[in-house]
């Protein structure tokens, strides 16, 4: 079973909670065990990055990525990748193709 470490940053930490909430549905179907959570994306400088291995961006908080990507390098994470999830995934809450997505992401920079 692979293992996925998961934060969501979104703007209020609310919406992005069904997605948390699908994700958790789907990933056993898909033999992956995984912990995610959402966080507000304008206290970004405030989570502890340590603890996993995928950050995710809703739709609405593209714009923060380059300081998000330059706080993460500052900080000694430059590894940890970040995923802009689909607009249309996170606004249809397919947690497939957006758990799909992760996983790539996540391989591609192991």
């Amino acid at each position: 079973m692979k293992k996925l470490r998961v934060v969501i940053l979104c703007a209020s930490a609310m919406s992005s909670g069904f997605i948390v909430e699908e994700l958790k549905k789907i990933a056993p179907q898909n033999d992956v065990e995984i912990q995610v959570e959402c966080f507000a994306s304008l206290r970004y400088r405030y989570y502890d990055y340590s603890k996993v291995d995928l950050v995710m961006l809703a739709p609405q908080v593209k714009g923060q990525q380059s300081d998000i990507r330059k706080y993460l390098d500052e900080k000694g994470f430059a590894a940890l990748p970040i995923m802009l999830i689909p607009m249309r995934d996170y606004g249809l809450m397919r947690g497939q193709p957006i758990l799909e997505l992760a996983l790539k992401t996540v391989a591609e920079n192991a």
